[in-house]
Order: C-alpha cells, then sequence, then structure tokens
C-alpha cells in the first residue's frame, strides 16, 4: 500500500486562511447583537462573500485532504477510526462541560427529552437544530455536515479514479450546485445541508488526487468574483465554488514557497483550528462580550486577545482530549 509522509504546508495555509473570515465574522455579528456599534462592510454582504469562500476553501480542503492520506490505501475501519478519533473526543469534552454546566446543574431545557441527546453524541444536533428541538451547545451545522460527508468520501474516491466517473461526478455535483439551491426546503438553508456541500467536498476529493504535482494556479478563477455583482443568486454556488477552486490553487502555491523554519509553527496552528471551531463561539457570547461591556473595552483591541484565548482554549482542549482519542483510535482500529 502506498503511504504519504510528506507535508504540504499549502494545506495548512489554506486551513488558516479559511479559519480567520469565520472566527472574525462571528465576533462581529456577536458583537453587533450585543448593541455595539460595527462597521456596516464588517456584518453586511462583502463579508458574508468572504465568510462562504471560507466555508468553500474548508470543503474543498476536507476532500483534499482525504483523498491525499487515503488514494491507494483506503480501509473503512482504519479509515472510521481515523475520523471518529479526530473529531469525536475534542467535541464531547467540550459539548459535556456545557451540558453538565446548563443542563444537568441548572436544569435548562427540561422540555426537551433527554433521549435526544443522542443526537449530540454523533454530532449532529447543530444540524438536525432547525428541524427539531435538541441539546446543541457547539459545532453548529458545519459539524454534521462534514460527519456525513465522511461517509460519502469512499464514494467519491471510487470516482475520481477514471476520467470517466470523473466526467460523471462534474456533471452530477454542476447540477446539484445549480438545482439544490431552488429546493431546498424550509426551514433548512441549502449552505447548510449535505448537499448543499457535496460539490465543494467533491471537487476537493478530485483536487487530491493531483497535490502531489500541483499544475493549477486558477487566476482565472479570481476574475469570477465580479459575477457576483451581476449573476443571478441561483448560480452563486457555482461563482463560489470557481473562485474558491482559484484560491486553493493559489494559496497552496503561497505555501509551498514560504521558508521551512516557519513550518512548525504554522502546522501547529493550524493544528488548533478545529479546536478553535468548536470554542470560538462559546468564549465569545459568555465570556468575552460580557467582560468587553463590563470594563468598556474597544472591541479592536478586544479582538486580538479574543484570538489568542481561542487558541489557547483549543490547545487545552486538544490536550485535555487527546487521551481519549489515543484509546478510540486502538479501540476501534
Amino acid at each position: 500500500m502506498r503511504t504519504r509522509t510528506k507535508y504540504l504546508p499549502g494545506l495548512d495555509v489554506i486551513r488558516l486562511t479559511a479559519m480567520l473570515p469565520v472566527v472574525c465574522y462571528h465576533f462581529t455579528i456577536e458583537s453587533a447583537r450585543a448593541g455595539y456599534a460595527v462597521p456596516g462592510w464588517l456584518i453586511g454582504r462583502p463579508m458574508a462573500d468572504v465568510v462562504e469562500l471560507a466555508l468553500v476553501l474548508f470543503f474543498l480542503l476536507s476532500g483534499a485532504s482525504l483523498c491525499w492520506q487515503w488514494r491507494g490505501r483506503f480501509a473503512w475501519r482504519p479509515y472510521l477510526a481515523g475520523r471518529a478519533a479526530g473529531v469525536y473526543p475534542m467535541y464531547w469534552l467540550g459539548w459535556g462541560t456545557l451540558f453538565l454546566y446548563g443542563e444537568i446543574l441548572h436544569g435548562n431545557n427540561a422540555e426537551i427529552p433527554r433521549w435526544r441527546a443522542i443526537f449530540s453524541l454523533l454530532g449532529l444536533d447543530g444540524y438536525l437544530l432547525p428541524v427539531t428541538a435538541t441539546f446543541y451547545k457547539i459545532g453548529e451545522w458545519f459539524l454534521g455536515v462534514i460527519l456525513l460527508l465522511y461517509l460519502v468520501f469512499p464514494l467519491l474516491l471510487w470516482c475520481v479514479e477514471t476520467p470517466r466517473r470523473r466526467a460523471l461526478l462534474a456533471a452530477a455535483m454542476t447540477a446539484l450546485a445549480l438545482v439544490w439551491p431552488l429546493v431546498c426546503p424550509a426551514p433548512l438553508e441549502s449552505g447548510h445541508t449535505v448537499l448543499g456541500r457535496l460539490p465543494a467536498f467533491a471537487l476537493g476529493v478530485w483536487f487530491g488526487t493531483e497535490l502531489s504535482e500541483p499544475k493549477r494556479s486558477c487566476l482565472w478563477g479570481l476574475a469570477a468574483v465580479t459575477l457576483l455583482a451581476f449573476a443571478p443568486r441561483t448560480l452563486w454556488p457555482v461563482v463560489y465554488l470557481l473562485v474558491g477552486a482559484s484560491l486553493f490553487w493559489l494559496l497552496l502555491k503561497v505555501g509551498g514557497n514560504l521558508p521551512e523554519i516557519l513550518h512548525p509553527a504554522m502546522r501547529w496552528l493550524a493544528g488548533q483550528c478545529y479546536g478553535i471551531y468548536l470554542v470560538h463561539h462559546v468564549f465569545l457570547t459568555l465570556v468575552v462580550l460580557p467582560l468587553t461591556a463590563r470594563f468598556s473595552l474597544p472591541l479592536a483591541a478586544v479582538f486580538p486577545v479574543y484570538l489568542t484565548v481561542c487558541v489557547a482554549g483549543a490547545a487545552v482542549l486538544s490536550a485535555l482530549a487527546a487521551p481519549l482519542s489515543r484509546l478510540l483510535k486502538r479501540k476501534l482500529s
């Protein structure tokens, strides 16, 4: 079986580039909801477009990274064990702490049947929240989507192995990107569903077959951003994919040209992104904004401190969850 040990710093550059707009947007939008004066462009359409491109990058990156890791050596049991060990221990630790504090100690959400905690244990509570009451704490819709896409990955990996299958996959994903936003049933948002993110994830899997010798810069695709001002909204998902694909290869190339001395720090910081994703909203709403209001602190000065706290919290969460991750991987493998 083939193994891959080569480090691709560009993947970490993509991860870090995608994470920052998401954290920034949540910071500004929650600050505005709390009554702070926030510049309109930070919470309006331009910033929403940037966040959407960041999400496209995340799904492209997820598909590409999995393909890079598993192509030519895929096996169900170690694959599922690796995914579970990488995702669940940190999530369970964060969710369980909040559930213990809110529901067990303070009796919150007493009207929700306790059996629905199974949705939380599976990481699907945020994804299912629009259609049923759950004990959602952390993870949002993104976690449920990516977990379900992990189950689809083996099929996509099979699809990208031959030109004919790739062509059929490309046609199907293009149709899905165009049609699903039109037919997605309320109250779901198409971009918050598995079918809404499947095209970007599938494209990422295809990109993963060419990471060893990246030939694209796809700079032409960046011109597609101008279409957001003129194209019908139904075409925006495709435009986002075009621009996101261009940014993917551009950032991959940028990362490949960075000095090696930066690689360890960049790799460590990128490794905290999942933890940052889990804790950033909780820290923001429960800690940072209340303290900001109490001491009348300027938001511009608070934001870098908030980022630092998120990184530190992610590192602590990762360290606490590491033994459980190793145990889970060993038991499932």
